[in-house]
């Protein structure tokens, strides 16, 4: 990770898997976002509009400021965190770049997710929630992690918790089939 390439995408996929963030959120960060005395990122959402802060965890935050200082082009006006790395050394256009940032990672590790898809950012965000359940914590706070507006959309979430599905199987001891 000595590259430029390669500090900008440990700084996005380590943000991805310890925030959940959504990628166009991502994309969109921008240097004002971090308050490094703080210890937050304070953002809003692109598709909710609601103001989210995080805590500034230190992998993630180690990563970005190794980017920053190390990484990101020297002179660049653009105020976004995370830019091209050919020039022209502006912020990335959209969330599709950073598919093409996971799906990286995942063909450098020889690593694909357990079903054989899903190859892309939302595999990051996905895994952060499940952890998340798997953890004990309630739907309401992993909704709230996530920038959901309400439950609802995180309930698929709770498909990929294996443990807990177990426990809802029917115990068929005694039924004899016809």
């Amino acid at each position: 990770m000595a590259t430029s390439t390669g500090r900008r995408d440990k700084a996005v996929l380590l943000l991805a898997a310890r925030t959940g963030l959504r990628p166009v959120d991502i994309v969109n960060l921008r240097l004002q976002n971090i308050d490094w005395a703080q210890g937050q990122i304070t953002l809003t959402q692109h598709k909710t509009g609601a103001v989210l802060t995080l805590p500034l965890l230190a992998d993630f935050g180690e990563a970005i400021a190794d980017y920053l200082l190390h990484g990101r082009p020297d002179g660049v006006a653009d105020d976004q965190v995370f830019l091209r790395s050919q020039a022209p050394h502006v912020g990335l256009s959209t969330s599709s770049c950073l598919y093409n940032v996971t799906a990286g990672a995942f063909a450098r590790t020889e690593t694909s997710p357990r079903n054989g898809k899903g190859q892309g950012f939302r595999v990051l965000r996905a895994s952060f929630a499940t952890r998340m359940l798997e953890g004990d914590t309630s739907l309401p706070v992993i909704s709230g992690a996530l920038g959901h507006q309400g439950i609802d959309s995180a309930k698929h979430y709770l498909a990929a918790d294996e443990k807990r599905m177990r426990e809802c199987c029917l115990d068929f001891a005694g039924i004899e089939p016809r």
